[in-house]
């Protein structure tokens, strides 16, 4: 598989919109909620009918299978900081590795097509996509930053934060 198949695994998610949002609905209450917004609370992307030309919003779907969706992506671009931020992805079929061709696909489109001088993003330490990112930044010579004891769990458990940057 070509890593420019990722483009067919992404799709305007206005047009599953309703989907993505009833996917959202299933991880209230879950640690996967805490992964997708750092914090306790339960939260639906604004997902626009129009989008501005700095907000990005896909689902990310199987085109092998009806175009099944199985995960969303969002990311903001400050064309004046020449920069890619405000990640969020979720999987909604864990273990599809078409979710990490999608991302990456979407990596070398801000490289390449866009031309960003750099990206960056926050994960939740223990996120399962954690060791993902990890090999991301490590693949493009990026930075790691953890901040201890940031996010505080249900349990009451202090959970680590990590900022990743990749100047490009």
């Amino acid at each position: 598989m070509n890593i420019n198949d990722g483009k067919y695994y992404l799709q305007p998610a206005i047009l599953y919109k309703e989907q993505i949002q009833n996917e959202f609905r299933k991880k209230y209450y879950t640690q996967d909620m805490i992964y997708e917004t750092g914090c306790l609370c339960n939260w639906l992307p604004e997902i626009k009918d129009t989008n501005d030309d700095n907000t990005f919003q896909y689902a990310i779907v199987d085109s092998t299978s009806d175009n099944k969706l199985i995960g969303y992506v969002a990311f903001q671009i400050n064309w004046y900081f020449s920069c890619a931020s405000n990640f969020g992805v979720i999987s909604f079929d864990k273990g599809n590795y078409k979710i990490g061709v999608a991302l990456q696909y979407i990596v070398n489109q801000i490289i390449n097509d866009y031309k960003l001088h750099r990206m960056e993003w926050y994960v939740v330490c223990g996120n399962p996509a954690e060791k993902a990112y990890d090999r991301l930044c490590k693949k493009y010579n990026g930075y790691k930053h953890i901040y201890h004891d940031k996010i505080k769990d249900r349990q009451g458990n202090y959970i680590n934060d990590a900022m990743y940057e990749i100047i490009f």
